[in-house]
């Protein structure tokens, strides 16, 4: 089976942990680590990179929202927690939490719903990095086309239709015309 990503559980009950894990590995998703501590946590998400943690509020050795801090770069989180604890982490992080009481579509729904956001937010960032690129090329593009405008007593439209040219002969991209154009004398 196509594993639907993968998670580690950290929480503090043994026994839930066991059991979670049963439930999440019939669903398809890949277990990678069960822990109790909040710095197993923290190496265990350096050695896995896992897509998402699965985490009560408290550790022995540290709370939610300090591993949280450490680890809200590399990672999403799911907390179970008991309601006077959701509207606290919810107030102040981007962690998704459930209550104590699980059935297993609520939990499945919650992971699906986490990992749905994910995908949004990567390709968001895909297209902002797309829409950067393209900004400079256009940057680069105008600067190239002053500089044939001034240098060849071009105007504006004269100068674009030969960069265009020159691209379409070359079989160039614009942008890497108009980057020589700055850098060489052509």
């Amino acid at each position: 089976m196509l594993s639907r990503g993968k998670i580690i559980i950290a929480l503090s009950n043994i026994d839930t942990s066991k059991k979670l894990k049963g439930l999440l590995m019939q669903e398809g998703y890949d277990i990678v680590a069960m822990c109790t501590s909040g710095s197993e946590l923290m190496r265990m998400v350096m050695q896995y990179s896992p897509d998402l943690v699965l985490v009560g509020y408290k550790f022995k050795d540290m709370s939610l929202l300090d591993a949280y801090d450490a680890l809200m770069d590399l990672t999403s989180f799911l907390a179970i927690v008991n309601e006077p604890y959701r509207s606290f982490i919810e107030e102040d992080t981007d962690i998704y939490c459930i209550g104590t009481k699980i059935s297993n579509v609520l939990l499945t729904n919650a992971i699906e719903l986490i990992f749905q956001g994910k995908k949004r937010i990567l390709k968001l960032k895909q297209q902002v990095k797309t829409l950067e690129h393209t900004l400079e090329d256009r940057k680069i593009i105008e600067k190239a086309k002053g500089k044939i405008m001034i240098d060849e007593k071009m105007e504006e439209n004269e100068a674009f239709r030969y960069m265009q040219k020159l691209s379409m002969n070359l079989g160039k991209p614009m942008s890497h015309i108009a980057n020589f154009i700055l850098t060489e004398q052509l």
